[in-house]
């Protein structure tokens, strides 16, 4: 957490360093961030920034917790609920609406993906997010089989890393597709969701997802591998 002598800074110096803070770890894998950059982009001394932060670790946690208030916030408006509409309408609006984050907040997305896929020094930060969304995850597996939409032999906690996995990279690969301009959004008016190659990829994604949760049949152990395809196919179509 930023230090007192930080946030008594005037609102405008605030912003100014935390901007630079977020363009430097954005543009930077952890290890790779300097804070000899920040404070010489920022106009500060490095003297100062000691006054304002412990160190780099505790600079990314603050980081980090914008993050987190940026993204509840962002998803807190028009928020359906998952036991009316069903889980996988709800991924395909939560994973939708988590794109709008992304384009609407670049910079803070980016450092949130080098956080999800990063091994470097401040773990618990990203074992802390990881679990988080995790923990989701496996709350909404278990609203799916209350509902009977997901098989009830579905392991919750091995699903839920499924589905962090799944769509942290689908998430990643819309980003290189908005990075090499294959798909355009527009953050302006009411159509900022209304883009079919989105909903395409999403859709395709969570349709994967469905298929396999509401017909998965756990496979006994030492039972015939080709009789088990079987069933599970059946029960994935039925």
């Amino acid at each position: 957490m930023p230090q007192q002598t930080f946030l008594n800074l005037p609102h405008e110096k605030r912003g100014q360093i935390t901007q630079v803070a977020l363009d430097e770890f954005a543009e930077n894998d952890y290890e790779n961030v300097s804070i000899s950059r920040i404070v010489a982009r920022a106009g500060i001394a490095k003297g100062s920034f000691y006054q304002y932060f412990a160190g780099k670790e505790d600079l990314y946690g603050y980081l980090l917790e914008l993050l987190a208030e940026a993204k509840t916030q962002f998803m807190s408006l028009d928020h359906p609920d998952p036991n009316h509409i069903g889980i996988f309408a709800y991924l395909r609006w939560m994973a939708e609406v988590g794109v709008a984050f992304q384009m609407a907040h670049p910079q803070l997305s980016k450092i949130a993906v080098r956080a999800a896929n990063a091994n470097f020094f401040p773990r618990p930060y990203n074992i802390s997010i990881r679990q988080q969304t995790q923990a989701f995850y496996h709350r909404l597996i278990e609203v799916g089989q209350a509902q009977g939409d997901i098989a009830p032999d579905v392991d919750p906690q091995i699903a839920a890393v499924i589905f962090d996995g799944a769509l942290t990279s689908i998430g990643n690969y819309l980003l290189e597709k908005f990075s090499s301009g294959e798909i355009v959004l527009s953050l302006d008016g009411d159509d900022m969701f209304n883009v079919p190659e989105i909903s395409a990829i999403f859709n395709a994604a969570v349709d994967m997802l469905e298929q396999g949760l509401r017909g998965y049949v756990r496979r006994q152990q030492g039972g015939d591998v080709s009789e088990s395809v079987s069933i599970e196919m059946r029960g994935g179509h039925g």
